[in-house]
């Protein structure tokens, strides 16, 4: 029965990512539906904090976490103007957003995850201050869409190689005028492999996300790869961990511009009270990776930042 209920989830999740919600009929060039937060933190972090822990999660058992995140000049656009270079318009200058993440165990091998992220508070000329000066500021707190998933781990599982099967369905309910939600859900399946070998660790996760397209000044944000790697090294006293990790969304759809990649890095560093069974605190920092071109005249991908830092608390079960 369990089962059945989640497969039944899964399809009904993906059917809805080609269904637009009832207000993006107001989705259209000059007010365009996009999530300008192109990272989506795991709920399944344990060791890394882009790729999913793939130890299972016992009957029962409950991991969580709360992220606080800054991104400076993630949504910046050239428009033309009287000088030969134009004029650089910070549709979204700053936001500073936080996340909450939950996942549950519900037995063989399965578990359900939650994320609901917020806009605390952002800045910024909004759209609408590409095409008039005077437009009104973009709206200081905002919702972004919560995602609802679940994953599988593989039995076959063992410390030096363990894999997960996940599936998240982005629910389209956030502000999308906020540059915070999208114009229809998007169905993400991945594949998550993680590895352990003394103090080092290593993950990688591939999958895709599939929406809709939408247009962004002269870019069409449709569906994406998504591929995410780290690596990192624990030290067993005091146990503080140290990780390096990257993602990218290579589009898989005609993007409109001659290169389009939305890619970051980001570093970390994750203490682990000594008498802890899995709390952690941390802290990490990244930015954009300039792999983009004649995006309005950004070498960014949409909502990438030119810089992040992030803290984060997280109870996550341990398998050692």
């Amino acid at each position: 029965m369990r089962r059945s209920a989640l497969l039944g989830f899964m399809i009904c999740a993906a059917l809805a990512a080609g269904c637009p919600r009832s207000a993006s009929a107001a989705c259209s060039r000059s007010s365009p539906c996009i999530d300008a937060e192109p990272l989506w933190l795991t709920p399944s972090a344990g060791r890394l904090t882009l790729v999913s822990d793939t130890a299972p999660l016992p009957l029962g058992k409950l991991g969580g976490s709360i992220t606080a995140t800054l991104r400076f000049r993630p949504v910046v656009l050239n428009v033309p103007a009287p000088n030969r270079n134009g004029r650089d318009v910070n549709v979204l200058s700053h936001a500073t957003d936080l996340a909450l993440a939950g996942r549950l165990g519900i037995g063989n091998r399965l578990e359900l995850t939650l994320v609901l992220p917020a806009g605390l508070y952002q800045g910024g000329s909004g759209i609408k201050g590409v095409t008039a000066q005077s437009a009104d500021a973009i709206t200081h707190t905002t919702l972004h869409d919560p995602r609802l998933g679940f994953a599988y781990a593989l039995p076959w599982s063992r410390p030096a190689l363990s894999a997960k099967l996940r599936f998240e369905a982005k629910l389209p309910l956030g502000n999308a005028e906020a540059l915070s939600g999208e114009q229809s859900a998007v169905a993400s399946p991945s594949f998550a492999l993680s590895s352990r070998f003394g103090g080092f660790f290593a993950g990688a996760e591939l999958g895709a996300r599939l929406r809709r397209p939408s247009p962004f000044f002269g870019v069409r944000v449709g569906s994406q790869a998504a591929i995410a790697c780290g690596v990192g090294y624990e030290l067993p006293n005091p146990r503080l961990a140290l990780s390096l990790e990257l993602y990218l969304l290579p589009s898989l759809i005609d993007s409109g511009v001659a290169r389009y990649l939305p890619a970051e890095w980001l570093g970390s560093a994750r203490w682990t009270p000594r008498h802890s069974s899995g709390f952690s605190i941390g802290f990490g920092a990244g930015s954009g990776l300039p792999l983009s071109g004649d995006s309005g005249g950004s070498s960014f991908g949409v909502g990438v930042p030119s810089y992040r830092a992030l803290l984060f608390a997280r109870y996550a079960p341990r398998d050692d």
